[in-house]
């Protein structure tokens, strides 16, 4: 409609004035043309002379929605939905408004009523996908987006939303297969760009994220947004200035963005400039005082600027400091001998008093480029295993970035911190301490009811920890472990996916998912996560066997599976795949050797994974070298 109807309209209103359909034919011209003020004007009429009339009250609600007036949007649905029951889009649209303000229950239940009536209508679906979405039922989002694609193959904002579901479950290849086919449909759908590039990141293919962040920021020169993820990206490729540059503009444009200020003090952490870093972890703390990530970084910040600050007085220090630690072991020896002897083993107060020492050394002195010998790292480590599982602590809860043979040989500070954060024991000041050790608090009690076979109340205290501290990857993967052992199987990969996604790395996590895998029957994905798990792992026996890494015969199933898909292959004359899976089950069953032999023979026949060959044989080397 254009400005001819309207003058058309104002005639007709002229001659009869008591004519309420003209009335609301005329709203729905300045609805068209984005004037809801007036539109809704000319509804009141319409519904002064015609009080019963649905579709005043539904158009009206429509405006109201329009201009961000959700509860009287609502309010007028309602009534429109008295008057007319079967008005389908009258709960469709109501559902919306409920979405709008956060009401996700009440808006699905609009939405099933609004397909019930019309089973048929695409966006329906898309809408209570992400409703869906919002809640974190990824795989209910997914369906209905599917049925949105089933009904409107060209929408690309259903692939766009499929992606996203996707991502969020941790199946980054489905996700970036919709983002390609949203990109397909609308080449200047600038977010289907940022989206793919942030999977791309998440899978750390940075230079795919950032060609694709580039496109984004073509179609979208003014989203803050974008600039901060390829910031992130080039950061992560250790290429600061062009990080700080994205950050930068990413300032310009929202300067209220506090994430724009926690990466860029990160690259400039990176580029050792911690007092500009500092700076900006202060400015993103002001934005945004729940963000946990700016303390921990300005923490981080602290201590490596006091360790540049003094790294010519280390080696005297440490000599005073490992004096002060000689007097904390006679004196605890004593106590020992006293007071603690049924408790606790000698060795473990030792080992103990040796770690807190250490701690005490590297918060002071920051000996960094002193490596223990790998026999004393192997004994502090089983002593800290073995207190940890004494007190119930949570032996696994420390920086996952080392899980899987990396704790060994590695500088003094980082090893130290290593075990101590193992044990619960943290030496920073910052608050985020203190709710992640709440977190951790939960996560024990749930550990603990876990081992006394009461599920129900581990997931309980399990949950807790995940609401206080939602990157908590053990706590999901303890959650899922607990599923996994109630029977719900389904339960249990959503949360052992959450894990992965936090920490890709984790060779524990992929070993219990392909466990669960094993038992509904998934033989594909079973295999897989096995794969990931040797993949991982660099020092099988001391990862898989003396850390406990494998519970209740996982390894033996996994070979046991191995060996029938290594069949499979030499069947269908797969030679190539056959030798690699053959390497795999070698190293679970603790043959590195033979292993690396048959990684070099799938090399050679070229089989279709050849990262997967040269990750493992990178692994290998480094096992047999030490």
């Amino acid at each position: 409609m254009n400005d001819q109807t309207i003058q058309e309209l104002d005639e007709a209103i002229r001659l009869n004035p008591e004519d309420a359909k003209v009335y609301i034919n005329r709203g729905d011209a300045y609805e068209e043309k984005g004037e809801y003020d007036k539109a809704i004007t000319d509804y009141d009429e319409a519904i002064r002379l015609e009080p019963e009339d649905a579709t005043a009250y539904y158009n009206r609600g429509y405006a109201y929605a329009k201009i961000g007036e959700y509860d009287k949007a609502i309010t007028d649905y309602d009534e429109a939905i008295r008057l007319e029951p079967e008005h389908a889009k009258a709960y469709l649209n109501r559902g919306y408004a409920y979405a709008e303000k956060g009401e996700y229950d009440k808006a699905i239940t609009d939405y099933d009523e609004g397909i019930r009536l019309e089973p048929e209508h695409a966006k329906a679906y898309l809408n209570r996908g992400t409703g869906y979405a919002e809640k974190g039922e990824y795989d209910k989002a997914i369906a209905d987006y599917g049925e949105a694609i089933r009904l409107e193959p060209e929408d690309a904002k259903a692939y766009l939303n499929r992606g996203t579901g996707y991502a969020e479950k941790g199946e980054y290849d489905k996700a970036i297969a919709d983002y390609g086919e949203a990109i397909r449909l609308n080449s200047e759908f600038a977010i289907a760009y940022n989206n793919r590039g942030y999977t791309y990141k998440e899978k750390g293919e940075y230079d795919k994220a950032i060609t694709d962040y580039d496109e984004a920021i073509r179609l979208e020169p003014e989203d803050a947004n974008v600039y901060i993820n390829r910031g992130y990206a080039y950061y992560a490729k250790s290429e600061y200035d062009k990080a700080i540059a994205d950050c930068n503009k990413a300032i310009e444009l929202a300067p209220e963005d506090a994430n724009a200020y926690n990466n860029r003090g990160n690259a400039y952490g990176g580029k050792r400039e911690y007092d500009k870093a500092i700076a900006d972890y202060n400015e993103a703390i002001r934005l945004n005082p729940e963000d946990a990530n700016a303390y921990n970084n300005r923490g981080i910040a602290y201590e490596e600027k006091e360790k540049y600050d003094k790294a010519i007085k280390q080696d005297p220090m440490v000599k005073v400091v490992a004096l002060g630690m000689l007097a904390l072991s006679i004196f605890f020896l004593y106590l020992y001998l006293t007071a603690i002897r049924s408790l606790i083993s000698l060795e473990s107060v030792l080992g103990v008093v040796f770690l807190i020492g250490l701690g005490i050394t590297i918060k002071k002195f920051k000996p960094d480029k002193v490596i223990l010998p790998k026999w004393l790292s192997k004994w502090l480590w089983s002593v800290a295993v073995n207190v940890a599982r004494r007190f119930k602590f949570d032996v696994f809860n420390s920086p996952l970035k080392y899980a899987g043979g990396k704790v060994f040989n590695k500088p003094l500070r980082d090893f130290v911190n290593i075990i101590i954060g193992s044990l619960g024991i943290e030496f920073k000041s910052d608050k985020v301490v203190l709710r992640n050790r709440y977190a951790m608090a939960y996560n024990n009690r749930g550990n603990h009811y876990f081992d006394i076979g009461e599920f129900d109340k581990a997931i309980e205290y399990f949950n807790k920890a995940i609401r206080l501290d939602p990157e908590f990857a053990i706590a999901y993967y303890n959650k899922g472990c607990a599923y996994n052992e109630k029977g719900d199987y389904d339960r249990a990969i959503g949360d052992y996916n959450k894990a992965v996604v936090l920490k890709p790395d984790h060779a524990l996590i992929y070993l219990s998912r392909g466990a669960v895998y094993h038992n509904m029957g998934n033989y594909v994905q079973a295999v897989e996560d096995y794969d990931n798990t040797v993949r991982l792992c660099p020092d099988y026996e001391t990862d898989l066997v003396d850390l406990n890494f494998i519970y209740g015969g996982e390894a033996s199933r996994a070979v046991e599976l191995l060996e029938r898909i290594v069949e499979d292959y030499k069947d269908s004359e797969n030679e190539a795949a056959a030798a690699y899976y053959e390497g795999v089950s070698f190293l679970f069953s603790g043959n590195p050797g033979i292993a690396q032999e048959n990684f070099e023979k799938a090399r050679d026949k070229g089989f279709d994974e050849s990262s997967k060959v040269t990750k493992h044989l990178e692994n290998l080397r480094f096992r047999l070298s030490n």
